[in-house]
């Protein structure tokens, strides 16, 4: 399965774009992606799953120990998603665990700015 990752700062709120498929095969690569930016003191971070066309269980536990990960900074992990990926938050009761928008610059606005340290 094919996935494109881009990274950019708007803000100072780092915006991880995913576009494609996640699944198992690459999922750790935008975990890693996720904590490299909370270790460069930025644990406001935005995932951006708005063309993203699957994601499987294994995306769903990296999703939770992201969220739980930038919590822990005292940060705030929020989604940017699409009409498939809140059906699959929404199936697997996990909607209310995370802040989520439709528009990049909705979700950019939610968080507080610049870096915490």
């Amino acid at each position: 399965m094919s996935m494109e990752v881009t990274t950019e700062h708007s803000s100072g709120v780092p915006v991880i774009k995913v576009e494609g498929q996640i699944d198992m095969s690459n999922y750790v690569d935008v975990h890693e992606l996720v904590l490299s930016e909370i270790n460069h003191g930025h644990p406001n971070i935005v995932l951006n799953f708005r063309h993203l066309d699957f994601m499987d269980s294994a995306t769903i536990g990296m999703l939770l120990r992201s969220l739980d990960k930038t919590k822990q900074q005292g940060g705030m992990l929020v989604l940017v998603t699409n009409p498939h990926v809140d059906r699959i938050l929404s199936v697997t009761g996990l909607a209310s665990l995370f802040k989520l928008f439709s528009e990049e610059k909705s979700a950019i606005q939610s968080l507080p700015t610049g870096a915490s340290h």
